[in-house]
């Protein structure tokens, strides 16, 4: 049995969903998992099943310390930032590492297994949005989902839709959804009936929260308390929607704190960033335009001094 552990966002869902229907095609027995929700960990419930499986895969996750440990074959899938793992039984597929550039994860497995269906572009539409139709793989994407009956704006309502089980912290939900995308035509991605009542709590949420978005020198912060995993999603409406760079902080969330930087374009701040926060002994990680960190609540303050100080730029209370 082949294990694939997938970030939970749909760029995560879709990449397990091309994994899925290539070893469907081939009558390979697999089982999908992702880790807890905002947490980037394996707790006991993948160990369990890691012991079982004889081949593991890891896609759009970007724990390579807690992967590289593992004594078990792994194919490692990714197009983040990360240093490049040589070791007996590990596959290490990530074309940032020979400074190629990809659009996300799914673009990454449908090379991988050799498998290009709607589902490439929509996991790229999920962590690029609607900036990779202006990209170098926008023609591509628009091409395929056009040979599957779907649109740019089909991809990117599918994007948000696959999100809503993450952003309401329904792990088994994110795992269902693999299955479901995997095998689904592409237009009934459109209709999930649980996908579209995630979605209406969601946008109440997050308006709610961007009522108290403040500006300085240029840039958006915005701080909140929300059990909701929104924090990427706020900050990409920022980002996105109005063009800011942006810094969001969720203060309590489920007991944790959560800290997200995105900028408009790359910039080297992003990598000083998550230097200087994995010094400082932070959970963070990203690419060259997005930084996430989660963190006790009595150190949030902290990581603020320390977006402050890298970015140049103070938050006014």
């Amino acid at each position: 049995m082949k294990l694939v552990v997938h970030h939970w966002d749909a760029d995560g869902i879709c990449s397990a969903a091309i994994a899925a229907t290539s070893f469907d095609k081939s009558g390979i027995s697999w089982k999908n998992l992702t880790p807890p929700v905002g947490r980037f960990e394996l707790d006991g419930r993948i160990m369990e099943q890691m012991s079982r499986a004889g081949e593991l895969y890891f896609l759009d996750l970007n724990m390579i310390d807690a992967v590289r440990a593992i004594e078990k074959p792994v194919i490692f899938i990714d197009h983040h930032n990360q240093e490049k793992v040589v070791k007996a039984g590990f596959e290490h597929v990530n074309p940032v590492l020979d400074g190629n550039q990809v659009p996300s994860a799914s673009w990454v497995a449908s090379d991988y297994f050799s498998t290009w269906n709607h589902l490439s572009a929509i996991g790229a539409a999920g962590d690029v949005g609607e900036k990779l139709f202006s990209t170098e793989f926008g023609r591509t994407a628009e091409k395929i989902l056009l040979n599957h009956g779907l649109t740019r704006h089909d991809a990117l309502k599918v994007a948000n839709l696959m999100d809503t089980n993450h952003i309401m912290m329904d792990r088994k939900g994110v795992e269902k959804s693999v299955r479901f995308a995997a095998f689904a035509e592409p237009v009934e991605l459109l209709k999930r009936e649980e996908w579209l009542k995630n979605s209406i709590k969601i946008e109440e949420e997050i308006e709610d929260v961007l009522s108290g978005l403040r500006i300085t020198t240029g840039m958006a912060w915005i701080e909140f308390s929300s059990d909701f995993n929104i924090i990427s999603k706020v900050a990409r409406k920022l980002v996105w929607d109005q063009g800011f760079n942006a810094v969001a902080v969720n203060r309590d969330f489920n007991g944790m704190a959560q800290l997200y930087v995105r900028f408009r374009n790359p910039s080297p701040l992003i990598a000083r960033l998550i230097f200087e926060f994995k010094a400082k002994g932070f959970n963070a990680g990203g690419k060259d335009d997005v930084m996430g960190a989660v963190c006790q609540k009595n150190r949030v303050d902290e990581a603020i001094r320390i977006v402050e100080e890298v970015l140049g730029c103070a938050y006014l209370s």
